[in-house]
């Protein structure tokens, strides 16, 4: 059984055989392509590599790559649980996924540096021309907890603990793929896509090499720096414009800050719209001015939701189907409701479970506040376990006003708190007083009174504000939380770390 996404690969072989299927880079950066008959020849060689090893769990830690796909396509065709592994991800995680899926077989790029093998592994070096070349012959029994049925793990790194394993069955992959393609078949100038995010971002996993797949498309991918991506935090918009107008791709997925960087590169370079027909935008909320702005200037911008329980999209806007500032209508393979207190609830495409631990039930609690209006658009209105509720006793959703503030680059790292506070405090990256000010009063102009922020921490440091985020760039709120208690009640002895703003408040 191999499912929508193989069975059109082979489809594709057979009836377009030429047909570029991707294009790329191989590990030395020199350009190449895999043609639909080159790509299913070399998908089934390295099952039988896998086979051959009696790989019983895969691990792909390695730059965006040809070879990455290729990988990660003849693991599914052999039925071998996938393991794409981040590259933010610290040694200490990496060996304590590798642990709790029982790998035994790795494919890199590059040799993990500052990484002791739990156990002995069979390692594959991703090679010239899309090759795995085998560098060991190692064995180790496999005693992951990996759920039956399984073919991609996903892991996820929360706000605080070890990454979280999401167990994802083919089905699950196959009706997720096949949704998002049913909405982008309806796009008729849609021919070539360019990989933006890592590959073992489960939604580009999918966006960016499923779904061409099973649409017979093109996909252009890159390594990070081609793309302008430079580790986990740094961004270079030359390269990123220079991907752009030398590839010219009809369609990207973007993140929030991606999203602002298109729009920069935009403004300088008008053209570098041209192009573009589809431009998904995802991982947390836009705010309408910032979606105004792309569409004048002619950028295609569309919002959706997801999450890896749910196959990663569960909802999206599209040119046919658009509301600016919600997440989009459900798609086809997805079924919300809405519980009495605000959470999303998401069947359809449900992950088998978490490693060891399989789902209780057929509806996956999101964590996620929201509702579905008239028309069918869901609006995500922020995470359930991180409401404040304030000295007055309001509830107040924090990402609403950190997603109002993007329309200010002084703000752009704004974090709120200020659980059983009589007002709400702002940490801001920046050493810059009145630009902060002004943005703040320029936003509290924007919110109700109970949702403005009164006072902020600027921090001085980036090294400091960097240990109140997680490795993917997300706020420990409660970290952050203990840490503006302690700054707040001896200003003075933080003098060289942090400032103070104070702005007046009316009830």
């Amino acid at each position: 059984m191999s499912g929508t996404i193989l069975s059109a690969l082979f489809s594709h072989a057979t009836q377009r055989p030429d047909a570029i299927a991707f294009i790329g880079q191989n590990t030395l950066g020199e350009p190449e392509t895999l043609t639909f008959q080159q790509l299913s020849e070399q998908v089934c060689h390295y099952a039988g590599v896998f086979s051959d090893l009696q790989s019983r769990c895969v691990a792909i830690y390695a730059e965006n790559s040809l070879s990455w796909l290729i990988a990660d396509l003849a693991a599914m065709y052999a039925q071998i649980p996938c393991v794409p592994l981040p590259k933010f991800f610290s040694p200490a995680q990496i060996e304590h996924v590798l642990s709790l899926t029982g790998t035994d077989t790795l494919i890199y790029d590059q040799p993990l540096q500052g990484f002791e093998s739990c156990g002995e592994l069979q390692e594959c070096a991703i090679g010239r021309r899309s090759a795995l070349n085998q560098t060991s012959k190692h064995s180790r029994s496999v005693h992951g907890g990996i759920l039956p049925g399984t073919v991609k793990i996903t892991f996820t790194s929360g706000s605080t603990g070890q990454p979280k394993g999401v167990c994802l069955s083919q089905q699950n992959l196959d009706q997720v793929t096949s949704s998002l393609a049913q909405e982008m078949a309806k796009q008729r100038d849609l021919e070539k896509h360019l990989v933006m995010l890592p590959l073992s971002t489960l939604l580009e996993n999918i966006t960016g090499v499923y779904v061409p797949l099973v649409l017979g498309l093109t996909s252009v991918v890159l390594n990070g720096a081609s793309v302008g991506l430079q580790g986990s935090s740094q961004f270079s918009p030359e390269q990123f414009a220079g991907a752009l107008m030398t590839y010219q791709p009809h369609s990207l997925v973007l993140t929030p800050a991606l999203l602002h960087a298109l729009i920069a590169v935009t403004h300088h370079l008008p053209q570098l719209a041209a192009s573009l027909q589809f431009v998904a935008v995802g991982g947390a909320r836009v705010t309408p001015q910032t979606l105004a702005e792309a569409h004048h200037l002619g950028l295609p911008v569309y919002e959706g939701y997801g999450l890896s329980e749910c196959g990663s999209v569960v909802s999206l806007n599209t040119p046919g189907a658009n509301s600016p500032g919600t997440a989009g209508k459900i798609l086809p393979h997805a079924e919300v409701r809405i519980t009495d207190d605000g959470e999303i609830l998401v069947r359809g495409a449900v992950a088998l479970g978490y490693i060891n631990q399989p789902l209780a039930s057929e509806w996956v609690e999101t964590g996620d506040l929201g509702y579905v209006d008239e028309q069918g658009f869901l609006s995500v209105q922020g995470r359930k376990k991180n409401q404040i509720i304030t000295g007055f006793g309001r509830n107040i959703s924090p990402e609403w006003i950190e997603s109002e503030s993007q329309q200010w680059d002084a703000l752009r790292s704004l974090i709120v708190v200020g659980e059983a506070k009589d007002r709400l405090m702002g940490v801001v990256l920046s050493q810059d007083v009145e630009k902060v000010t002004a943005a703040i009063v320029a936003l509290n102009r924007q919110l109700p009174d109970y949702a403005h922020v009164c006072q902020v921490l600027l921090v001085l440091s980036p090294q400091e504000y960097r240990a109140l985020l997680t490795a993917n760039g997300r706020p420990k709120r409660h970290l952050v939380e203990e840490q503006v208690n302690l700054w707040s009640n001896d200003i003075a002895s933080f003098e060289n770390i942090i400032k103070r703003i104070d702005l007046s408040f009316e009830h």
